[in-house]
């Protein structure tokens, strides 16, 4: 068979299908038109509607999948959830610099290693050991210091003793004081050099004992009890004072961030309760209050930043963990809670079917507008909160929800019937009927 052939032999086939539908449509009309002629009445009509309520019996209800459930108010605390991570408590954290340039000649701890500072009992953590040509300079000032003043003050005390023999005028007697006091200041500057150095006042009086290296070489001790977090320096290298060659910080707790957006700012109050909860792991979730809310926007994430402090004395936690934080916002004080699926949006309104009447032969319920708002929020989420805060209204204390639910802030009481399964398509059948009977105004001849 050409080509050809089969196109014609398709356009027949798809021309048959038509005739048949066409013929069938014809078969029902008049089947309809036959059932009329001969007084058959139609079938009945399994909704009533009248404006805001519909009525239907129970085997269309059970048929439509109607389930209701009483609404019943709850303490349902809102939650804000946001994406955050870990970071190092900034105000327990230092970097430790070389005080003048010079040769790391040793470096003690290394990277992840505990060190303690100066309260420590056996005094602080040498962390590394500088030959510095400033320090030598410093000592060498120090001492040079000491015997000028000696000096000074002997020949203070030979001017005293020719004075009193009237050998020396009394202007003798001025300038060798002068010089001891000059002599001295001289001394307590290069004293407070040293100290600078990190010398202590021992250090300094064994100077004079000192002999070769020993007068150059200082030791960077730990400025407190942490963890080495940052190393910059390994033995040989030229220690700067611009650089830093250690971080020292104590992680005995950490800091967590999380991000609000600007729409969520004014739900966010210090002293609220956080959840973190770890990527790395979920099962174990931890508890802090919100301790600080920046007042800048971060624009890069056009976010607001805010901060509470975890314990991690059991050092599980590092810094920069991913996290997930659920901030309690509001206790959520009775509550009235309905399942998310009992809420039909149109545009900005929201609406449920609350039971209205029962008999043995049918159900009524009336379509009423409501306001909800979701149980949590945060990043990207409107009406879909995350298990961790999505509560049972009538459940257990703390026993996690099957579903989703939603708050109604008003437009429902405590005690009334939803549908809870089936609400959508009732409101679709009122839409419906809504529509058809506008059409027909619409279409019946105007008078004149």
């Amino acid at each position: 068979m050409t080509k050809r052939n089969k196109q014609i032999l398709g356009s027949l086939i798809a021309l048959v299908i038509v005739l048949g539908g066409a013929l069938a449509l014809v078969h029902d009309v008049h089947a309809q038109a036959k059932a009329l002629a001969q007084g058959t009445p139609p079938p009945p009509d399994p909704y009533a509607i009248k404006g805001d309520t519909i009525s239907l019996s129970a085997d269309t209800a059970k048929t439509a999948g109607i389930e209701t459930q009483e609404v019943k108010a709850a303490d349902i605390p809102s939650t804000l959830t946001l994406s955050g991570h870990t970071d190092l408590d900034q105000e327990k954290v230092t970097h430790v610099h070389a005080q003048f340039p010079g040769k790391v000649v040793h470096v003690g701890p290394q990277l992840g290693d505990k060190v303690l500072g100066p309260e420590a009992k056996g005094g602080p953590t040498i962390l590394c050991s500088i030959e510095s040509t400033d320090l030598a300079q410093a000592k060498a000032g120090y001492l040079q210091a000491q015997v000028q003043l000696k000096l000074d003050e002997d020949n203070l005390g030979r001017t005293r003793e020719l004075l009193k023999k009237q050998i020396l005028a009394e202007k003798y007697l001025l300038d060798a004081q002068s010089a001891v006091t000059k002599s001295r200041a001289i001394l307590d500057a290069s004293r407070q050099q040293l100290l600078v150095f990190g010398l202590s006042d021992k250090d300094i009086e064994g100077i004079g004992q000192q002999i070769g290296k020993q007068r150059m070489t200082y030791n960077l001790t730990s400025p407190r009890t942490g963890m080495i977090v940052e190393k910059g320096v390994v033995g040989g290298e030229l220690a700067d004072p611009t650089l830093n060659l250690f971080t020292v910080a104590d992680t005995s707790d950490l800091w967590v961030w999380g991000d609000v957006y600007e729409r969520d700012r004014p739900r966010v109050k210090e002293g609220q309760s956080m959840k973190v909860i770890l990527t790395s792991d979920p099962e174990h979730p931890r508890d802090c209050k919100v301790e600080w809310i920046s007042p800048v926007i971060d624009v890069s994430t056009r976010s607001i930043k805010i901060r509470g402090r975890l314990d991690n004395h059991d050092g599980r936690l590092l810094a920069q963990m991913y996290a997930t934080v659920v901030v309690t916002v509001s206790s959520g004080k009775d509550s009235l809670i309905v399942p998310a699926a009992a809420v039909v949006r149109k545009g900005p309104d929201a609406y449920v079917f609350v039971e209205s009447g029962s008999s043995k032969g049918g159900l009524t319920f009336r379509r009423a507008r409501v306001k909800v708002e979701s149980i949590d929020a945060g990043p990207g989420l409107e009406a879909t909160p995350p298990a961790e805060s999505n509560r049972l209204a009538d459940g257990a204390p703390g026993a996690l929800a099957p579903v989703q639910m939603l708050r109604v802030t008003g437009g429902l009481s405590s005690g009334q019937q939803v549908v809870k399964s089936g609400s959508l398509g009732l409101f679709d059948e009122m839409e419906s009927r809504e529509h058809n009977q506008q059409q027909q105004l619409q279409s019946q001849p105007t008078a004149g």
